[in-house]
């Protein structure tokens, strides 16, 4: 029956353990296997799969207060490079983002650097509130 077990719960120590465990692992995998490689993209992709069904399990950021007016300028930004990555596809001459980003992320230390501040920002987001503080 569903329903009949209580929900499993982690310490906030097996949680952090657990989490570092998965980030170091794919930063390895990201440095050891190279850039453009299978092996890479199966451990970033795996990485952020299961990044992804923590934060829908958890439901994660739930109970944020609304953005509002202040997400705008996000909205702006990732308008902006949206309309790039739409007009390197039409023209041949103009570079896409990961274009230009892959001679910074040619050395495996900035590519593992960078992988982990991706995590990191996930990290940010699963830790978002779940619930609404009880108003008195």
């Amino acid at each position: 029956m569903i329903g009949k077990h209580g929900r499993v719960t982690l310490s906030r120590w097996a949680c952090w353990l657990t989490s570092l465990t998965v980030g170091l692992s794919c930063a390895a995998a990201v440095t050891v296997f190279g850039e453009l490689s299978i092996g890479a993209l199966l451990a970033v992709g795996g990485t952020g799969l299961l990044v992804t069904v923590a934060g829908l399990a958890r439901r994660a950021g739930e109970a944020a207060p609304p953005v509002g007016r202040a997400g705008l300028p996000w909205l702006g930004w990732l308008a902006a490079g949206v309309a790039w990555e739409f007009f390197a596809l039409l023209d041949d001459e103009v570079s896409t983002v990961s274009d230009l980003a892959d001679p910074v992320l040619a050395h495996p230390a900035v590519r593992a650097a960078a992988t982990l501040a991706w995590l990191l920002a996930a990290a940010w987001l699963l830790r978002r509130p779940r619930h609404r503080p009880q108003q008195s």
